[in-house]
């Protein structure tokens, strides 16, 4: 039986989660002892963009035009820089914790969002289905934590709350052009963008004393293939497919996933133990998702759906 173009956006969208999970212990344990953030952003930035250009050698596409590579522009300043590099410059005013709770703030961004840009209503079972699925994500961080907030700081904080903001715009404003070029094509620009933007800041990346702050081991060197390979390339690229395919609301949905990824691995690695309540959290997240992604659409978004179904059967 075929799969579903809406289908095949959920495994899509799933999967950059649960790659954007696993990304999380492993980029704790690389910034911990071994490299900065900003040395790693910049790697992931370098490292998308020539894995993006070298794979657009292999595929045909239709000619970009030059009004949607100031599109493009935008995606890579909301999607990539504002909201990866915000998050990480807003990590170092704030705490762990409080940032991550924050973050499931995105899914009710990505809904005021499309509510505003394309008139995609917020019904009552999408905010409640967002709801369920933020209180298990939330009871998930604050289980790890010990059960209470970090000492963040209103402006880390609110730069936080801002990188939600700039993801849901990126979520909500690039599906147009999904519907136009390829995943690899439109991520192929985004990252040269994104890296572009951070050249001011790879002297310092690259050449301060803190960039590599101890000797490298393959386990550090294969932690850092797959936040380049893995959690940037493929992620963003299924991330953008996905886009494509499902609601922005729903694409911000899985965001949930990651506590629940993150946490199943610390319990995996021995560093957190299994307890019935992050089952029941767990739980309370993938409830959430179904609740939200199972809501009616609008016949606009019937509409798109048909269009995505019909490129998908060439």
């Amino acid at each position: 039986m075929a799969i579903s173009e809406r289908a095949k956006g959920h495994i899509c969208v799933l999967t950059t989660n649960l790659m954007f999970g696993v990304f999380i212990p492993i980029s704790k344990y690389l910034m911990h002892g071994f490299m900065s953030p900003l040395f790693v952003t910049t790697c992931r930035f370098i490292g998308a963009t020539v894995l993006f250009w070298t794979a657009s050698l292999f595929i045909k596409d239709r000619k970009v035009e030059p009004k949607d590579l100031l599109w493009f522009f935008f995606f890579a300043l909301m999607g990539i820089v504002f909201n990866q590099g915000v998050f990480i410059f807003a990590l170092g005013m704030t705490s762990p914790v409080d940032a991550s709770v924050i973050l499931t703030a995105t899914p009710f961004s990505a809904m005021a969002v499309a509510a505003i840009l394309v008139g995609d209503p917020v019904t009552k079972r999408k905010l409640f289905g967002a709801g369920v699925g933020a209180a298990g994500a939330v009871w998930l961080l604050l289980s790890a934590s010990g059960g209470g907030l970090g000492s963040g700081s209103a402006s880390g904080d609110g730069l936080v709350f801002l990188a939600t903001v700039c993801a849901a715009i990126y979520f909500v404003t690039a599906k147009p052009l999904t519907l136009k070029y390829s995943p690899i094509t439109i991520m192929k620009w985004m990252f040269l963008f994104s890296t572009l933007m951070f050249v001011p800041l790879m002297p310092k990346a690259f050449a301060s004393e803190d960039s590599i702050k101890a000797t490298l081991g393959v386990c550090e060197i294969a932690g850092l293939a797959y936040v380049v390979g893995g959690a940037t390339f493929l992620a963003y690229l299924f991330q953008n497919m996905g886009i494509k395919r499902i609601r922005p609301a729903t694409v911000a949905m899985y965001i949930y996933v990651q506590p629940v990824v993150s946490s199943a691995i610390a319990v995996f690695v021995g560093q957190d133990a299994f307890s019935w309540s992050k089952l029941f959290a767990s739980f309370l997240v993938f409830a959430g998702v179904y609740i939200v992604t199972t809501s009616p659409r609008t016949p606009e978004q019937l509409k798109i759906a048909e269009e995505v179904e019909r490129q998908g059967g060439k």
